[in-house]
């Protein structure tokens, strides 16, 4: 069974979270267990026993200690490489953090929003990473992440189909991805140095050749296999045909 695990020191609220939690595993019938509920860290990495695999749902500050979720999360990381990590807190200018810490979480759920957005969240984690487990999809080295203001996500590369700048938006990259679209600001020459794994086919798109279906060489077009379409310059044009050979 995939385990689960729940950081939360405010028992109401860690009540609440451990019934989504087993309520979405039960409704859905996953392979997946509630394996602890906790307010103590030392009682999560007491009871955290695979070497592999594992979500965990962590409070930002415990028991009045504001990054005490971080530094979990940063040792889970270091046991669990492959981790599914997620922040539920009302610490939103911590966010920021949690890039520099190398932590990559899943997802970053604020406290301040409504009790049904909070909820539905979790369970979308919860059937979001049973859906990555089975695909085989999900490793630490394979994340793409960005930020919109203070919050970070981030999503497995083999999932990510193109980047591009905005027409509209000068300071601003568009994400096309297999199951989401998104805008943060950044730009695509430093995001080409930290992910080599991806192509410059233009100046204004960085583009993952693992996704392509077909290259139109006449009319530099790359299709990609979700139908959407990425440009190439008539330089990286014989430099695709290359790679493609």
């Amino acid at each position: 069974m995939f385990p689960i695990y729940l950081l939360e020191d405010n028992q109401e609220q860690r009540i609440t979270y451990a019934k989504v939690i087993n309520d979405t595993i039960m409704i859905n019938e996953l392979p997946m267990q509630l394996v602890c509920q906790t307010d103590s860290t030392k009682d999560l990495f007491g009871t955290i026993d695979h070497k592999y695999q594992g979500l965990f749902f962590l409070d930002m500050e415990i028991k009045g200690i504001k990054d005490a979720g971080l530094e979990a999360a940063v040792n889970i990381r270091k046991q669990i490489p492959a981790a599914h990590i997620v922040f539920i807190t009302t610490h939103e200018e911590l966010s920021f953090l949690t890039l520099e810490r190398k932590v990559a979480p899943m997802d970053y759920i604020l406290k301040n929003y409504s009790s049904d957005h909070i909820k539905n969240n979790i369970r979308d984690d919860i059937l979001r990473t049973n859906e990555l487990v089975k695909s085989g999809k999900y490793k630490k080295e394979n994340l793409f992440t960005y930020h919109i203001g203070p919050r970070y996500f981030s999503i497995p590369i083999s999932e990510l189909v193109y980047l591009n700048t905005s027409k509209l938006n000068p300071g601003r990259v568009q994400l096309h991805a297999l199951t989401k679209e998104s805008e943060f600001i950044d730009n695509l020459n430093d995001l080409e140095k930290k992910y080599p794994m991806l192509f410059r086919s233009d100046k204004s798109y960085l583009v993952n050749l693992d996704l392509l279906d077909h290259f139109d060489n006449q009319k530099r077009e790359i299709h990609f296999i979700n139908n959407s379409i990425a440009y190439v310059s008539v330089r990286k044009a014989r430099k695709l045909v290359k790679l493609l050979k």
